[in-house]
Order: structure tokens, then C-alpha cells, then sequence
């Protein structure tokens, strides 16, 4: 008889819980604030805040001489490494006279140059995606690099970024995220740059 009791009260309890969630209005759907400005224009302000260089060019054709005043301004060697089968090696690299393009891979001491796939206006990050023409690995290798961003490619948010690539089938098998010079402060709180990567972050922001 007790145990019926009790079987009865534990059932009023969960009825009433069931009752009481029934009754909860579901959440409205979140809406993300809109950006102040252009999308274009907040990745610039967040990228230079991160210290990263950030130059705009009119045509994707001007990155060669682009990538040539970067090097001479900092009087550094004029060579740049880029991989031997990406598609950055048809841009005309002979208007960019006393350039030379290698396809070894870049040490702590060279420049290497890439293309960003997407950036985040909200964050001022570079998205950078692997695959056979784009090794993972020369995003680190270099104690410079230069990349090149496509206007179109600025995206308000990561969510943006993620909703591209599920309506494109998912993610590749690496995925990089930039934001600025690689940095670390793990050493009594005082920032060093080039811990894990690039020292230096030169955007051609072109289009």
C-alpha cells in the first residue's frame, strides 16, 4: 500500500514537470546585431588592430608589384616562396621586376605568399582552407606572409564562414583561422611574435 502510495505521488510529480515544460514558450530564433559599416572596411580596422599590414589594390593583376614594395620597403631579400602548384603562379610575376619566385618551402627567415579563401569582418581573421595546391604547412613555415584576399571574400562573421561550407558539403581537411602575427605571452605576460608562425601579416585586400 505504501509503495502505491508512493508510485502515485512520483507520478504526480513527473506529470506535473511534463506540464510545466509543455507550458515554457519556445526561445524567438537569435539574430545577430548588424555590423557598423561595410563588411570590407570592419575587416580592415580588426586586421590592423591585430597588427597585421593591410594594402589595397585595384586588380588582382597589381599583387606581384604589391608583394615587390612590401619587400623593398621592409629591406628585406626579394624572393617570395609559394607552392609549386598553386594557382597564385599565373599572376604576372614579370611586372615585378628584381622578384624572384621560388617553390621551396619557406624557413623562419623568408616570405611566403597565399590566398585567403574567406576573412571575417568581425574578427579581422584570414580563413585558409588545405587542399593540393594549398599545403596547410606554408602557413607556418614562413617568418613573413603575404596574402591575398578578395573583396567578395569578406564575410560578416564566422557563422557565415561555416554556413558556406555546409551548403558547399563541409569542411576541408584543415581549416586556418589567422588573426594577425602568430604571438604568445606565456613567458612573463610579455607578447613575442612569431611563436607557432608568421612574425609578419601583409594583406592585399584587391577588387
Amino acid at each position: 500500500m505504501a509503495q502505491e502510495k508512493m508510485s502515485t505521488a512520483r507520478d504526480t510529480i513527473l506529470a506535473s514537470i511534463r506540464k510545466s515544460r509543455q507550458e515554457v514558450p519556445a526561445p524567438p530564433p537569435y539574430a545577430f546585431a548588424k555590423l557598423a559599416g561595410d563588411a570590407p572596411a570592419n575587416f580592415i580596422a580588426k586586421a590592423q588592430a591585430s597588427i597585421a599590414d593591410v594594402r589595397e589594390i585595384a586588380s588582382i593583376e597589381d599583387a606581384p608589384q604589391a608583394v615587390l614594395a612590401i619587400l623593398a620597403e621592409l629591406n628585406v631579400g626579394r624572393t617570395v616562396h609559394i607552392p609549386p602548384t598553386s594557382e597564385l603562379l599565373s599572376l604576372p610575376w614579370d611586372r615585378a621586376m628584381g622578384l624572384n619566385v621560388t617553390h621551396t618551402p619557406p624557413t623562419g627567415v623568408d616570405t611566403a605568399f597565399s590566398s585567403a579563401n574567406y576573412a571575417i569582418a568581425e574578427t579581422g581573421t584570414l580563413a585558409f582552407f588545405s587542399g593540393p595546391r594549398t599545403p596547410s604547412s606554408w602557413h607556418y613555415r614562413p617568418g613573413r606572409e603575404i596574402v591575398l584576399l578578395h573583396r567578395t571574400a569578406i564575410l560578416p562573421r564566422l557563422e557565415d564562414l561555416f554556413a558556406r561550407l555546409r551548403a558547399s558539403g563541409g569542411i576541408p581537411a584543415t581549416l586556418n583561422l589567422v588573426t594577425g602575427p602568430s604571438r604568445t605571452a606565456d613567458i612573463e605576460q610579455t607578447i613575442e611574435l612569431g611563436a607557432h608562425g608568421p612574425c609578419a601579416i601583409h594583406v592585399l585586400v584587391c577588387g
